[in-house]
C-alpha cells in the first residue's frame, strides 16, 4: 500500500463508521448536525474557546458542548470515560506531562494521518512552535495541538526595587540578596511568593528552579537523584525563600494563592510561568499593573530557572466524531481565532508565530505598554527546555511524592536534607514498582 493510501485508511480507520467518509478536507458543511462533546481543563487559554465557540459552530454547523473542572477533576473524568468505553467525550485538554500515560494507556489519537490527508485551511502547522509540538510527541508521534506554551520567568515589583536602590536580580544569588534586603526595608511586604504546595502541581517550580544549579531529579537511566549535592544546594535556596521570606502559609501554596499574593500587591517578588505576566498587567486584575518587571535568572550552573508547561487539545480515541473533533481542534489554534484571541481578548502568550510577528501583535504591545514583557516572552521560549522534566506515565505520583517532601522543608517540619532522603527513597521504590530500575 502506498504511504498516502496508508495515511488515509488509517485516518478512517481510526475514525470509524459514516464519520470516516467526512473527512475536514471534503468540506466543513459536511459535518452539518455532528455534536461534539469537550473535557477542557480551567485556565485562561480556554477562554477564547468559550467566547468565540459560536462562530465555529456557524462554520460546521456542529454543536459543541464544553465541560470545564479544574485539572484533577478534568483527569478523572477522562480516565473514568476511557476505561469504561462509553465515549463520552470527543476532545480533551491535555498537559505536556500527562502525554505519556495517555499514550501508554491508548486514551487519545495520533494526529499525523489527520495532519497530512485531512487537513483544513484553519491549520497552518508552522505557526505552531516546534517545541511545543515536541512536547505533545511520543515516539515520532503527535497527539495534540497546543494552545499553550509557556517557559519560566521572573516577576518584580519594579516600584519597589527602584524605591530600595535595588537592581533586576538576574540570578537565584541576586533574589536570594533582594529578598533579604525587603525583609528589612520594607516588613509591610512580603518579599518573595511562590508554589509551596504538596501536589505535582508545584513541580515546575521547583525542579526548574533546580535546573539553575544543573540538578536533575533522575538521571538517563530513570535512577532518583533527589538528594544529590546539586539538588540539596538548589532546594536549600529555594526552601529559604520560601521558608524565611515567603508568606506564613507558603508550603501550602497553590499557583493561584501564590499568584494572586503578587497581583494583589502583598508580595514584591515571584517566579513561575511567563503566562502570568498577561495577569499581572491586567488593571482589571491586578494592582501591581504597570509596576512589573521582569528577568530571566540563571542559577549557579549558569543555566535559566525553569518552568515548563506545555497544553493542548487532542482527540479521544473513544471518539465516534474523531474527524470532527480533529476540525475542532484546527479551528482552536487557527490564525483567526488567536489574532482575536490577542485583539480581543488581550492574551499576550499566544503560541503562534504568525501571530507573534504580526503587526497587530507590535502595536498592541506599544498600545498597552508590554514591550518589555512580550520581549521576555518570546525569550523564554528559546531558553525553555525539557531536559529536566520526568516524562514518565507515573509523572503524577512522582510530582506528588517530590513536592510533599519540599512542602514539608518549607513549613519546617523537616531539615531540606532529611526530605531529599526521604524523597530518594519513596522515588527510588517508584521506579522499581514500575519496572525501570533492576
Amino acid at each position: 500500500m502506498s504511504t498516502s493510501l496508508l495515511a488515509a485508511a488509517l485516518v478512517a480507520s481510526a475514525c470509524g463508521g459514516s464519520d470516516a467518509e467526512q473527512a475536514p478536507a471534503a468540506g466543513r458543511e459536511s459535518f452539518e448536525g455532528t455534536e461534539l462533546r469537550v473535557l477542557l481543563k480551567e485556565g485562561y487559554e480556554i477562554e477564547a474557546i468559550q467566547e468565540f465557540l459560536p462562530e465555529f459552530e456557524e462554520a460546521t454547523g456542529i454543536e459543541v458542548e464544553l465541560e470545564v473542572y479544574d485539572e484533577p477533576t478534568a483527569r478523572q473524568k477522562l480516565v473514568l470515560d476511557a476505561t469504561s468505553g462509553t465515549g463520552t467525550y470527543d476532545v480533551t485538554s491535555l498537559s505536556f506531562w500527562n502525554v505519556p500515560e495517555f499514550v501508554k494507556a491508548g486514551w487519545v489519537e495520533p494526529l499525523d494521518a489527520y495532519i497530512e490527508d485531512a487537513k483544513d485551511e484553519w491549520l497552518t502547522i508552522e505557526d505552531i512552535p516546534p517545541s511545543a509540538l515536541d512536547s505533545m510527541t511520543v515516539d515520532d508521534k503527535l497527539y495534540a495541538l497546543p494552545h499553550t506554551i509557556l517557559g519560566g520567568m521572573f516577576f518584580y515589583r519594579a516600584d519597589v526595587f527602584e524605591e530600595l536602590g535595588l537592581q533586576p536580580p538576574q540570578t537565584t544569588d541576586e533574589i536570594l540578596a533582594a529578598a533579604e534586603v525587603i525583609a528589612e526595608k520594607r516588613p509591610d511586604l512580603i518579599p518573595f511568593t511562590g508554589r509551596g504546595a504538596p501536589t505535582f502541581a508545584s513541580l515546575g517550580t521547583e525542579l526548574g528552579w533546580a535546573h539553575g544549579y544543573g540538578a536533575l531529579l533522575f538521571d538517563e537511566d530513570g535512577t532518583p537523584q533527589a538528594d544529590s549535592p546539586e539538588m540539596t544546594e538548589a532546594m536549600t535556596d529555594f526552601v529559604t525563600l520560601m521558608r524565611d521570606y515567603g508568606p506564613e502559609d507558603a508550603a501550602s501554596l497553590t499557583f493561584t494563592e501564590a499568584s494572586e499574593r503578587f497581583s494583589s500587591g502583598q508580595a514584591a517578588m515571584t517566579f513561575d510561568t511567563s503566562g502570568f505576566g498577561t495577569i499581572f498587567e491586567d488593571p482589571g486584575q491586578s494592582k501591581v499593573a504597570g509596576n512589573v518587571g521582569y528577568t530571566l535568572p540563571t542559577g549557579p550552573a549558569g543555566n535559566h530557572l525553569q518552568w515548563l508547561y506545555n497544553e493542548g487539545l487532542a482527540v479521544t480515541s473513544g471518539s465516534e466524531n474523531k474527524n470532527a473533533a480533529w476540525l475542532f481542534l484546527q479551528w482552536r489554534v487557527s490564525r483567526d481565532t488567536t489574532m482575536k484571541e490577542l485583539t480581543e481578548l488581550g492574551r499576550t502568550d499566544v503560541p503562534n508565530l504568525h501571530v507573534l510577528a504580526s503587526p497587530e501583535y507590535a502595536q498592541y504591545a506599544e498600545e498597552n505598554g508590554l514591550v518589555d514583557f512580550t520581549e521576555k516572552l518570546q525569550e523564554t521560549w528559546k531558553n525553555s527546555t525539557a531536559e529536566h522534566w520526568p516524562f514518565y506515565p507515573e509523572f503524577a505520583k512522582i510530582g506528588d511524592t517530590f513536592s510533599a517532601q519540599i512542602s514539608s522543608a518549607i513549613a519546617d517540619s523537616m531539615s531540606v536534607e532529611e526530605s531529599l532522603e526521604t524523597a530518594q527513597t519513596e522515588l527510588t521504590s517508584i521506579m522499581e514498582s514500575a519496572g525501570y530500575l533492576d
